[in-house]
């Protein structure tokens, strides 16, 4: 039988999760390419909402667990098929045969669409785990310090209890449709851009040539694969080519498994501290923690 029961009801367990949750961050940025295709992005996430349940084989269950995109700007790259435009005649001439015309113009390069779908938000739909507890030495700890010396200097040893996921669940991040609007609409100012200046007087040749392209989304599909729409290509780059799914399953597993303890507490356990003599503490050996469909309930032994 157990020395020590410490139990925390699933109410209290929930609040015990929430400091949890409330206290992941995760940033990165890197880059990344593929064949003719680059990116390179800078991302930042925190989690938000969430539902905790308690099972009677010892389980959590973590279900539609927000991650909220603080930052998330991707910059595109891509070669643009280089191809000319043949020249046309913009006023003819009876006599000359031309009077004002437009040259061939050879158009193609480098294309980079910046995004920015910073502030949208996608969900971890499960995280099934469970308790681990684990013996923690400060690093800071000087290997001669007696237990009471730690004390003083706020370096005591701790057993920390975890939630130590089996699997995290990762949602593809929804991307707007209108996000995929302006995709394309941002290829296609590139692509203009491309175009000579012709002058004031004839910027209209610029949306007439324009006009006798292909679809933009059609000249570049070749180079993004075979999707249809390009929100669905932002989507395969986010969560595939980028493996933004991946890094928040892994920093979110870490975070819960090895990061922030649900629960810790000293060892030796300080049982009498007020007054002026030296704290009155108890070892603790053997510390389990586990999980029934009502309650977290941690036992150990003293001594």
């Amino acid at each position: 039988m157990s020395d020590l029961t410490l139990a925390a009801s699933e109410p209290a367990f929930e609040q015990l999760f929430k400091l949890v949750r409330d206290n992941f961050t995760f940033a990165k940025s890197d880059s990344a390419s593929w064949g003719p295709l680059s990116a390179s992005y800078a991302i930042a996430l925190h989690l938000d909402k969430g539902s905790v349940q308690l099972n009677s084989d010892g389980s959590i269950e973590i279900k539609a667990l927000d991650v909220v995109w603080d930052t998330l700007t991707v910059q595109v790259c891509f070669d643009f098929p280089g191809f000319t435009i043949p020249g046309f005649c913009v006023i003819p001439d009876p006599w000359n045969g031309c009077l004002v015309g437009v040259p061939s113009i050879h158009i193609g390069g480098p294309i980079c669409i910046p995004l920015d779908l910073s502030g949208i938000v996608s969900e971890i739909s499960e995280i099934r785990a469970r308790l681990r507890t684990e013996y923690f030495i400060d690093p800071g700890r000087l290997p001669a310090w007696t237990d009471l010396e730690a004390e003083f200097a706020d370096k005591p040893n701790m057993w920390q209890v975890y939630i130590d996921p089996d699997f995290v669940s990762v949602d593809p991040i929804d991307v707007p449709a209108s996000i995929g609007n302006l995709f394309e609409t941002l290829v296609e100012k590139a692509i203009k851009d491309m175009l000579p200046d012709l002058g004031t007087l004839f910027n209209w040749v610029k949306d007439l040539l324009l006009a006798a392209l292909d679809p933009v989304f059609d000249l570049v599909q070749s180079i993004m694969g075979v999707f249809d729409k390009a929100e669905d290509f932002i989507q395969d780059l986010l969560g595939d080519k980028l493996d933004f799914l991946g890094l928040i399953q892994t920093a979110v597993a870490e975070h819960f498994a090895k990061k922030f303890p649900i629960y810790e507490f000293e060892d030796p356990f300080p049982i009498l501290t007020d007054g002026p003599l030296i704290p009155v503490k108890f070892p603790l050996r053997n510390i389990k923690a586990d999980i029934t469909d009502k309650e977290m309930i941690v036992t150990g032994d003293i001594g």
